[in-house]
Protein backbone atom coordinates (compact mmCIF):
# COMPACT_ATOMS: atom_id res chain seq x y z
CA UNK A 1 0.00 0.00 0.00
CA UNK A 2 1.94 3.15 -0.89
CA UNK A 3 1.59 6.97 0.73
CA UNK A 4 0.62 10.16 -1.39
CA UNK A 5 1.57 13.61 -0.69
CA UNK A 6 -0.91 16.13 0.21
CA UNK A 7 0.08 19.76 0.18
CA UNK A 8 -0.57 21.75 3.09
CA UNK A 9 -0.38 24.85 3.53
CA UNK A 10 1.28 26.71 6.61
CA UNK A 11 1.67 30.16 7.13
CA UNK A 12 5.17 31.51 8.46
CA UNK A 13 6.07 34.92 9.86
CA UNK A 14 7.95 35.79 6.36
CA UNK A 15 5.50 34.38 4.09
CA UNK A 16 3.55 30.81 3.08
CA UNK A 17 5.54 27.76 2.43
CA UNK A 18 3.67 24.63 0.82
CA UNK A 19 4.52 21.79 2.77
CA UNK A 20 4.00 18.08 2.04
CA UNK A 21 2.84 15.77 4.23
CA UNK A 22 2.59 12.13 4.16
CA UNK A 23 -0.99 10.69 4.45
CA UNK A 24 -2.11 7.19 3.43
CA UNK A 25 -4.19 6.09 0.86
CA UNK A 26 -7.68 5.10 2.15
CA UNK A 27 -8.62 1.65 2.16
CA UNK A 28 -11.40 0.55 -0.49
CA UNK A 29 -13.84 -1.74 0.76
CA UNK A 30 -17.07 -3.24 -0.84
CA UNK A 31 -18.81 -4.13 2.18
CA UNK A 32 -22.35 -2.38 1.99
CA UNK A 33 -23.38 -0.25 4.22
CA UNK A 34 -26.04 -2.12 6.51
CA UNK A 35 -27.71 0.10 8.45
CA UNK A 36 -28.68 -0.18 12.54
CA UNK A 37 -32.44 -1.96 12.66
CA UNK A 38 -34.83 0.91 14.00
CA UNK A 39 -36.87 -0.79 16.35
CA UNK A 40 -40.30 0.49 17.07
CA UNK A 41 -40.41 3.72 19.30
CA UNK A 42 -42.18 2.66 23.04
CA UNK A 43 -43.49 6.41 22.42
CA UNK A 44 -45.49 5.68 19.21
CA UNK A 45 -46.89 2.88 21.08
CA UNK A 46 -48.06 4.84 23.89
CA UNK A 47 -49.41 7.48 22.00
CA UNK A 48 -51.14 5.33 19.63
CA UNK A 49 -52.54 2.95 22.96
CA UNK A 50 -53.81 6.50 24.76
CA UNK A 51 -56.64 6.78 22.63
CA UNK A 52 -58.55 3.92 24.58
CA UNK A 53 -58.32 6.20 27.70
CA UNK A 54 -59.26 9.27 26.54
CA UNK A 55 -62.85 10.08 27.30
CA UNK A 56 -62.95 12.37 24.15
CA UNK A 57 -62.76 9.68 21.55
CA UNK A 58 -65.48 7.38 23.36
CA UNK A 59 -67.98 10.53 23.25
CA UNK A 60 -67.13 11.34 19.61
CA UNK A 61 -67.84 7.39 18.97
CA UNK A 62 -71.16 8.02 21.14
CA UNK A 63 -71.76 10.82 18.29
CA UNK A 64 -71.49 8.94 15.19
CA UNK A 65 -73.25 5.97 16.55
CA UNK A 66 -75.84 8.42 17.14
CA UNK A 67 -75.81 10.43 14.28
CA UNK A 68 -78.01 8.60 11.95
CA UNK A 69 -81.41 8.21 14.27
CA UNK A 70 -80.93 12.13 14.73
CA UNK A 71 -80.40 13.06 11.24
CA UNK A 72 -83.35 10.99 10.32
CA UNK A 73 -85.80 12.93 13.07
CA UNK A 74 -84.58 16.12 12.05
CA UNK A 75 -84.92 15.06 7.98
CA UNK A 76 -88.32 13.75 8.29
CA UNK A 77 -90.08 16.24 10.36
CA UNK A 78 -88.01 18.99 8.12
CA UNK A 79 -89.57 17.28 5.01
CA UNK A 80 -92.95 16.35 6.11
CA UNK A 81 -93.58 19.67 7.63
CA UNK A 82 -92.68 21.63 4.45
CA UNK A 83 -94.48 19.26 2.08
CA UNK A 84 -97.78 19.77 4.42
CA UNK A 85 -97.52 23.05 4.91
CA UNK A 86 -96.88 24.21 0.53
CA UNK A 87 -100.19 21.32 0.30
CA UNK A 88 -102.13 23.11 2.97
CA UNK A 89 -101.57 27.23 2.10
CA UNK A 90 -104.32 27.07 -0.33
CA UNK A 91 -106.74 26.40 2.61
CA UNK A 92 -104.43 29.51 4.91
CA UNK A 93 -103.21 26.38 7.45
CA UNK A 94 -100.16 26.12 5.81
CA UNK A 95 -98.01 29.82 6.84
CA UNK A 96 -98.49 28.38 10.14
CA UNK A 97 -97.29 24.77 9.76
CA UNK A 98 -94.78 26.33 7.86
CA UNK A 99 -93.20 28.36 10.59
CA UNK A 100 -93.86 25.70 12.86
CA UNK A 101 -91.56 23.58 10.89
CA UNK A 102 -89.15 26.74 11.06
CA UNK A 103 -89.43 26.90 14.63
CA UNK A 104 -88.29 23.23 14.81
CA UNK A 105 -85.32 23.98 12.62
CA UNK A 106 -84.18 26.27 14.80
CA UNK A 107 -84.90 24.66 18.10
CA UNK A 108 -83.29 21.22 16.34
CA UNK A 109 -79.95 23.41 15.23
CA UNK A 110 -79.75 24.21 18.97
CA UNK A 111 -80.07 20.93 19.87
CA UNK A 112 -77.17 20.11 17.22
CA UNK A 113 -74.90 22.66 18.55
CA UNK A 114 -75.18 21.61 22.29
CA UNK A 115 -74.45 18.28 20.83
CA UNK A 116 -71.54 18.93 19.06
CA UNK A 117 -70.15 21.24 21.90
CA UNK A 118 -70.72 18.44 24.61
CA UNK A 119 -69.86 15.60 22.63
CA UNK A 120 -67.15 16.70 20.02
CA UNK A 121 -65.69 19.26 22.22
CA UNK A 122 -66.43 21.94 19.45
CA UNK A 123 -66.25 25.83 20.46
CA UNK A 124 -69.36 26.39 18.11
CA UNK A 125 -70.42 30.55 18.13
CA UNK A 126 -74.03 31.27 18.98
CA UNK A 127 -76.46 30.99 16.63
CA UNK A 128 -77.72 34.13 17.09
CA UNK A 129 -76.19 37.34 19.09
CA UNK A 130 -78.05 39.18 21.62
CA UNK A 131 -80.26 41.81 20.81
CA UNK A 132 -80.73 44.38 23.37
CA UNK A 133 -84.39 45.75 21.80
CA UNK A 134 -87.55 44.64 22.50
CA UNK A 135 -89.34 44.08 19.01
CA UNK A 136 -92.40 42.49 18.18
CA UNK A 137 -92.46 38.49 17.34
CA UNK A 138 -93.53 39.33 13.32
CA UNK A 139 -90.07 41.99 13.48
CA UNK A 140 -88.27 38.96 15.44
CA UNK A 141 -89.39 36.38 12.06
CA UNK A 142 -88.43 38.39 9.83
CA UNK A 143 -85.16 39.38 11.59
CA UNK A 144 -84.23 35.52 12.02
CA UNK A 145 -84.72 34.76 8.70
CA UNK A 146 -82.94 37.45 7.08
CA UNK A 147 -79.76 35.88 10.19
CA UNK A 148 -77.33 33.58 6.82
CA UNK A 149 -76.91 31.56 10.24
CA UNK A 150 -80.65 30.49 10.33
CA UNK A 151 -80.47 28.98 6.36
CA UNK A 152 -76.83 27.44 7.27
CA UNK A 153 -77.94 25.95 10.22
CA UNK A 154 -81.35 24.30 8.19
CA UNK A 155 -79.06 23.09 5.23
CA UNK A 156 -76.55 21.31 8.03
CA UNK A 157 -80.09 19.30 9.35
CA UNK A 158 -80.63 18.15 6.02
CA UNK A 159 -77.18 17.33 5.43
CA UNK A 160 -76.78 15.30 8.23
CA UNK A 161 -78.70 12.87 7.07
CA UNK A 162 -76.47 11.43 4.44
CA UNK A 163 -73.43 11.66 6.92
CA UNK A 164 -75.53 9.86 9.66
CA UNK A 165 -75.86 7.03 7.42
CA UNK A 166 -71.96 7.12 6.83
CA UNK A 167 -71.12 7.97 10.28
CA UNK A 168 -73.12 5.17 12.15
CA UNK A 169 -72.31 2.59 9.57
CA UNK A 170 -68.62 3.04 10.02
CA UNK A 171 -68.56 3.32 13.70
CA UNK A 172 -70.62 0.50 14.01
CA UNK A 173 -68.92 -1.82 11.41
CA UNK A 174 -65.09 -0.50 13.29
CA UNK A 175 -66.43 -0.73 16.90
CA UNK A 176 -68.50 -4.11 16.35
CA UNK A 177 -65.38 -6.18 15.10
CA UNK A 178 -63.27 -4.85 17.88
CA UNK A 179 -65.41 -5.16 20.53
CA UNK A 180 -66.94 -8.50 18.88
CA UNK A 181 -63.39 -9.86 18.52
CA UNK A 182 -62.56 -8.63 22.90
CA UNK A 183 -65.62 -10.56 23.56
CA UNK A 184 -65.07 -13.83 21.56
CA UNK A 185 -62.02 -13.65 23.63
CA UNK A 186 -63.22 -13.17 27.06
CA UNK A 187 -65.77 -16.49 26.53
CA UNK A 188 -63.19 -18.31 24.74
CA UNK A 189 -60.45 -17.74 28.24
CA UNK A 190 -63.66 -18.31 30.48
CA UNK A 191 -64.31 -21.64 28.54
CA UNK A 192 -61.35 -23.37 28.17
CA UNK A 193 -59.09 -21.63 30.81
CA UNK A 194 -54.98 -22.16 30.98
CA UNK A 195 -55.36 -23.82 27.45
CA UNK A 196 -57.07 -20.48 25.73
CA UNK A 197 -54.37 -18.96 26.39
CA UNK A 198 -53.72 -18.49 22.41
CA UNK A 199 -56.52 -16.96 22.09
CA UNK A 200 -54.79 -13.39 23.76
CA UNK A 201 -52.66 -12.96 20.91
CA UNK A 202 -55.46 -14.09 18.44
CA UNK A 203 -58.10 -12.48 18.09
CA UNK A 204 -57.41 -11.13 21.70
CA UNK A 205 -54.76 -8.90 20.84
CA UNK A 206 -55.68 -7.84 17.39
CA UNK A 207 -58.76 -7.08 18.85
CA UNK A 208 -57.25 -4.65 20.71
CA UNK A 209 -55.32 -2.97 18.59
CA UNK A 210 -57.82 -3.15 16.06
CA UNK A 211 -60.32 -1.17 18.93
CA UNK A 212 -57.14 1.57 19.19
CA UNK A 213 -57.16 1.78 15.40
CA UNK A 214 -60.72 2.55 14.80
CA UNK A 215 -60.85 4.98 17.96
CA UNK A 216 -58.16 6.99 16.09
CA UNK A 217 -60.02 6.65 12.63
CA UNK A 218 -63.42 7.45 14.95
CA UNK A 219 -61.67 10.72 16.35
CA UNK A 220 -60.78 11.98 12.68
CA UNK A 221 -63.99 12.08 11.34
CA UNK A 222 -65.57 13.41 14.36
CA UNK A 223 -62.54 16.57 13.90
CA UNK A 224 -64.05 17.17 10.58
CA UNK A 225 -68.00 16.78 10.84
CA UNK A 226 -66.76 19.21 14.26
CA UNK A 227 -65.24 21.99 12.01
CA UNK A 228 -68.07 21.85 9.45
CA UNK A 229 -70.70 22.18 12.75
CA UNK A 230 -68.86 25.02 13.79
CA UNK A 231 -69.18 26.90 10.53
CA UNK A 232 -72.88 26.36 10.11
CA UNK A 233 -74.21 25.93 12.93
CA UNK A 234 -72.75 29.73 14.51
CA UNK A 235 -72.93 33.53 13.18
CA UNK A 236 -70.30 35.00 11.06
CA UNK A 237 -67.31 35.64 11.97
CA UNK A 238 -68.22 39.79 10.20
CA UNK A 239 -71.28 39.42 12.31
CA UNK A 240 -69.70 38.97 15.62
CA UNK A 241 -67.11 41.73 15.28
CA UNK A 242 -70.23 44.06 14.04
CA UNK A 243 -72.18 42.88 17.15
CA UNK A 244 -68.78 43.57 19.35
CA UNK A 245 -68.14 46.88 18.19
CA UNK A 246 -71.47 47.39 18.92
CA UNK A 247 -71.51 46.01 22.29
CA UNK A 248 -68.13 47.95 23.16
CA UNK A 249 -69.38 51.17 22.10
CA UNK A 250 -72.57 50.88 24.69
CA UNK A 251 -70.56 49.58 27.18
CA UNK A 252 -68.37 53.23 26.53
CA UNK A 253 -71.29 55.07 26.00
CA UNK A 254 -72.51 54.08 29.51
CA UNK A 255 -69.38 54.64 31.08
CA UNK A 256 -69.53 58.08 29.78
CA UNK A 257 -72.83 58.33 31.07
CA UNK A 258 -72.24 57.16 35.03
CA UNK A 259 -68.65 59.47 34.50
CA UNK A 260 -70.97 62.26 34.40
CA UNK A 261 -72.93 61.44 37.36
CA UNK A 262 -70.75 60.82 39.30
CA UNK A 263 -68.64 63.79 38.41
CA UNK A 264 -71.46 65.83 38.96
CA UNK A 265 -72.54 64.27 42.42
CA UNK A 266 -68.32 65.08 43.63
CA UNK A 267 -68.20 68.38 42.21
CA UNK A 268 -71.70 69.73 43.89
CA UNK A 269 -70.01 68.99 47.43
CA UNK A 270 -66.38 70.82 47.48
CA UNK A 271 -68.12 73.71 45.28
CA UNK A 272 -70.85 74.50 47.77
CA UNK A 273 -68.91 74.67 50.59
CA UNK A 274 -66.75 76.62 48.73
CA UNK A 275 -69.33 79.07 47.52
CA UNK A 276 -70.67 78.88 51.04
CA UNK A 277 -67.41 80.02 52.75
CA UNK A 278 -66.53 82.89 50.08
CA UNK A 279 -69.92 84.21 50.67
CA UNK A 280 -69.56 84.90 54.07
CA UNK A 281 -66.23 86.27 53.73
CA UNK A 282 -68.19 88.69 51.26
CA UNK A 283 -70.67 89.63 53.36
CA UNK A 284 -70.75 93.27 55.07
CA UNK A 285 -68.42 94.34 57.71
CA UNK A 286 -70.92 93.95 60.23
CA UNK A 287 -72.04 90.56 59.19
CA UNK A 288 -68.43 89.37 58.07
CA UNK A 289 -67.01 86.85 60.62
CA UNK A 290 -64.19 87.65 63.16
CA UNK A 291 -60.40 87.36 61.77
CA UNK A 292 -59.91 84.09 63.57
CA UNK A 293 -63.16 82.75 61.90
CA UNK A 294 -62.07 84.24 58.64
CA UNK A 295 -58.98 82.23 58.34
CA UNK A 296 -60.78 79.08 59.13
CA UNK A 297 -62.84 79.57 56.43
CA UNK A 298 -60.00 80.76 54.22
CA UNK A 299 -58.58 77.17 55.05
CA UNK A 300 -61.80 75.43 54.30
CA UNK A 301 -61.51 76.93 51.11
CA UNK A 302 -58.27 76.57 49.93
CA UNK A 303 -58.17 72.87 51.40
CA UNK A 304 -61.49 72.16 48.53
CA UNK A 305 -59.58 73.95 46.04
CA UNK A 306 -56.92 70.84 46.13
CA UNK A 307 -58.97 68.60 46.54
CA UNK A 308 -61.45 69.80 43.33
CA UNK A 309 -57.52 69.99 41.58
CA UNK A 310 -56.89 66.38 43.09
CA UNK A 311 -60.26 65.85 40.97
CA UNK A 312 -59.32 67.40 37.50
CA UNK A 313 -56.15 65.50 37.39
CA UNK A 314 -57.73 62.12 38.23
CA UNK A 315 -60.53 62.62 35.67
CA UNK A 316 -57.45 63.64 33.30
CA UNK A 317 -55.54 60.60 33.90
CA UNK A 318 -58.62 58.20 33.63
CA UNK A 319 -59.57 60.19 30.19
CA UNK A 320 -55.99 59.03 29.20
CA UNK A 321 -56.33 55.69 30.47
CA UNK A 322 -59.53 55.10 28.71
CA UNK A 323 -58.04 56.83 25.16
CA UNK A 324 -55.12 54.15 25.84
CA UNK A 325 -52.92 57.45 26.32
CA UNK A 326 -51.54 56.64 29.57
CA UNK A 327 -48.04 56.52 29.45
CA UNK A 328 -45.31 54.88 31.10
CA UNK A 329 -41.36 54.73 31.16
CA UNK A 330 -41.68 51.38 31.56
CA UNK A 331 -37.66 50.18 32.13
CA UNK A 332 -35.14 47.77 34.84
CA UNK A 333 -36.09 49.40 38.08
CA UNK A 334 -34.58 48.54 41.67
CA UNK A 335 -37.55 48.47 44.11
CA UNK A 336 -35.97 48.52 47.37
CA UNK A 337 -35.03 52.66 47.03
CA UNK A 338 -38.23 53.42 45.56
CA UNK A 339 -40.41 51.89 48.68
CA UNK A 340 -38.04 53.06 51.46
CA UNK A 341 -38.54 56.54 50.04
CA UNK A 342 -42.25 56.73 49.93
CA UNK A 343 -41.75 55.21 53.63
CA UNK A 344 -39.44 57.55 54.67
CA UNK A 345 -41.54 60.39 53.04
CA UNK A 346 -45.08 59.51 54.77
CA UNK A 347 -44.41 57.77 58.30
CA UNK A 348 -43.78 61.51 59.75
CA UNK A 349 -46.98 62.57 58.38
CA UNK A 350 -48.42 59.35 59.80
CA UNK A 351 -47.30 59.50 63.09
CA UNK A 352 -48.20 63.47 63.47
CA UNK A 353 -51.72 63.72 61.36
CA UNK A 354 -52.63 59.79 62.85
CA UNK A 355 -50.65 58.71 65.61
CA UNK A 356 -49.61 55.59 63.23
CA UNK A 357 -46.71 53.99 63.27
CA UNK A 358 -45.35 53.21 59.46
CA UNK A 359 -42.88 49.97 59.65
CA UNK A 360 -41.16 47.96 56.89
CA UNK A 361 -39.35 44.82 56.82
CA UNK A 362 -35.93 44.65 55.81
CA UNK A 363 -35.73 45.53 52.26
CA UNK A 364 -34.45 42.99 50.10
CA UNK A 365 -31.05 44.61 48.19
CA UNK A 366 -30.76 44.21 44.50
CA UNK A 367 -34.57 43.26 43.36
CA UNK A 368 -34.81 44.65 40.18
CA UNK A 369 -38.26 44.87 38.33
CA UNK A 370 -40.20 45.73 34.95
CA UNK A 371 -41.83 48.99 35.23
CA UNK A 372 -41.70 53.19 35.64
CA UNK A 373 -40.25 54.41 38.49
CA UNK A 374 -42.05 57.68 39.31
CA UNK A 375 -45.47 55.66 38.30
CA UNK A 376 -44.56 53.33 41.10
CA UNK A 377 -43.56 55.66 43.82
CA UNK A 378 -47.31 57.44 42.83
CA UNK A 379 -49.30 54.35 42.96
CA UNK A 380 -47.27 52.90 46.61
CA UNK A 381 -47.99 56.81 47.80
CA UNK A 382 -51.53 55.89 47.31
CA UNK A 383 -51.74 53.06 48.50
CA UNK A 384 -49.68 53.65 52.16
CA UNK A 385 -51.60 57.05 52.17
CA UNK A 386 -54.86 55.31 51.94
CA UNK A 387 -54.03 52.66 54.80
CA UNK A 388 -52.93 55.74 56.84
CA UNK A 389 -56.22 57.16 56.38
CA UNK A 390 -58.18 54.14 57.61
CA UNK A 391 -56.42 53.09 60.24
CA UNK A 392 -57.35 53.90 63.87
CA UNK A 393 -55.13 56.06 65.98
CA UNK A 394 -52.50 53.83 67.44
CA UNK A 395 -52.61 51.10 64.55
CA UNK A 396 -49.98 50.13 62.28
CA UNK A 397 -49.43 50.20 58.34
CA UNK A 398 -46.43 47.63 57.08
CA UNK A 399 -45.12 47.49 53.61
CA UNK A 400 -43.11 44.27 52.96
CA UNK A 401 -40.91 43.18 49.60
CA UNK A 402 -40.53 40.07 48.47
CA UNK A 403 -39.49 38.10 45.05
CA UNK A 404 -42.66 36.43 44.27
CA UNK A 405 -42.91 33.36 42.38
CA UNK A 406 -42.76 32.87 38.31
CA UNK A 407 -40.48 35.80 37.89
CA UNK A 408 -42.19 38.75 39.88
CA UNK A 409 -41.49 41.13 42.58
CA UNK A 410 -44.29 41.50 44.77
CA UNK A 411 -45.08 44.48 47.46
CA UNK A 412 -47.81 44.19 50.16
CA UNK A 413 -49.12 47.27 52.00
CA UNK A 414 -51.22 46.36 55.09
CA UNK A 415 -52.74 47.59 58.14
CA UNK A 416 -54.59 47.30 61.01
CA UNK A 417 -57.79 48.81 60.02
CA UNK A 418 -61.45 48.08 59.88
CA UNK A 419 -61.06 45.65 57.06
CA UNK A 420 -63.47 45.69 53.99
CA UNK A 421 -66.19 43.18 53.60
CA UNK A 422 -66.15 41.10 50.95
CA UNK A 423 -69.14 42.61 49.31
CA UNK A 424 -66.90 45.66 48.97
CA UNK A 425 -63.82 43.96 47.98
CA UNK A 426 -64.83 42.98 44.84
CA UNK A 427 -65.80 46.83 43.81
CA UNK A 428 -63.09 48.50 45.49
CA UNK A 429 -61.41 48.83 42.28
CA UNK A 430 -63.91 50.02 40.30
CA UNK A 431 -64.84 54.11 39.92
CA UNK A 432 -66.19 55.71 42.64
CA UNK A 433 -66.76 53.16 44.61
CA UNK A 434 -65.96 53.78 48.48
CA UNK A 435 -66.79 51.40 50.62
CA UNK A 436 -67.26 53.57 53.24
CA UNK A 437 -68.93 56.76 52.67
CA UNK A 438 -69.26 58.34 55.84
CA UNK A 439 -65.83 58.54 55.95
CA UNK A 440 -65.36 59.91 52.72
CA UNK A 441 -64.80 63.55 54.00
CA UNK A 442 -62.24 62.48 56.67
CA UNK A 443 -59.96 60.84 54.15
CA UNK A 444 -60.57 63.56 51.17
CA UNK A 445 -60.76 60.85 48.58
CA UNK A 446 -63.05 60.79 45.59
CA UNK A 447 -63.19 56.40 45.33
CA UNK A 448 -60.50 56.86 42.01
CA UNK A 449 -57.27 56.15 43.47
CA UNK A 450 -57.36 52.70 43.85
CA UNK A 451 -58.98 52.36 40.19
CA UNK A 452 -55.94 55.00 38.58
CA UNK A 453 -53.24 52.70 40.79
CA UNK A 454 -54.42 49.65 39.03
CA UNK A 455 -54.89 51.20 35.41
CA UNK A 456 -50.66 52.23 36.21
CA UNK A 457 -49.86 48.96 37.02
CA UNK A 458 -51.38 47.09 34.39
CA UNK A 459 -49.68 49.17 32.03
CA UNK A 460 -46.28 48.64 33.45
CA UNK A 461 -47.40 45.00 32.92
CA UNK A 462 -47.94 44.42 36.48
CA UNK A 463 -51.28 43.94 38.66
CA UNK A 464 -52.86 45.14 42.03
CA UNK A 465 -55.29 43.01 44.29
CA UNK A 466 -56.60 42.72 47.94
CA UNK A 467 -57.52 40.78 50.54
CA UNK A 468 -59.10 41.34 53.70
CA UNK A 469 -61.04 39.99 57.15
CA UNK A 470 -63.11 42.46 58.86
CA UNK A 471 -61.78 43.41 61.67
CA UNK A 472 -58.36 42.06 60.95
CA UNK A 473 -57.08 45.00 58.65
CA UNK A 474 -56.48 44.97 54.61
CA UNK A 475 -53.51 44.07 52.12
CA UNK A 476 -53.11 45.73 49.33
CA UNK A 477 -50.70 43.55 46.81
CA UNK A 478 -48.82 44.74 43.62
CA UNK A 479 -47.06 42.41 41.60
CA UNK A 480 -44.58 43.06 38.52
CA UNK A 481 -42.68 41.55 36.51
CA UNK A 482 -39.20 40.97 37.46
CA UNK A 483 -36.27 42.17 35.32
CA UNK A 484 -32.86 40.97 34.39
CA UNK A 485 -30.37 42.89 35.83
Amino acid sequence: MGARRNPDVRRHRFGTALVYRLQPEPVETTAPDTPAPTPVSADKIKRFLHVLVEPRSYLNALYLLTAFPLALTYFLVLIVGAISGAFLSIVGIGLLVLLATLVAAWGFALFERELVIALLGVNVPPLSLPDPELVSPWRMLVRHLRQPATWRSLVYLLLKLPFGIFASLLSGALLGASVGGMIFTLVRLNTDGASGIPTLVFPGLFAFAGLALSLHVLNAVARAWGRFAGDMLGVGEEQRQVWEARRKAEVADRSRRELIMNVSHELRTPIASIQAHVDSLLLPEADRPDAAESERRLRVTAAETRRLADLIEDLLMLARADSDELKVSNRAIEVAPIVEQVILALAPLARAERHVTLTHEDLPPDLWAVGDADRLAQVLTNLVRNAINYTPEGGVVSVRLSAGGAGHVQIAVSDTGPGISADDLVHIFERFYRADTSRARDTGGFGLGLSIARELLEAMGGSLSATSQPGLGSTFWISLRRADH
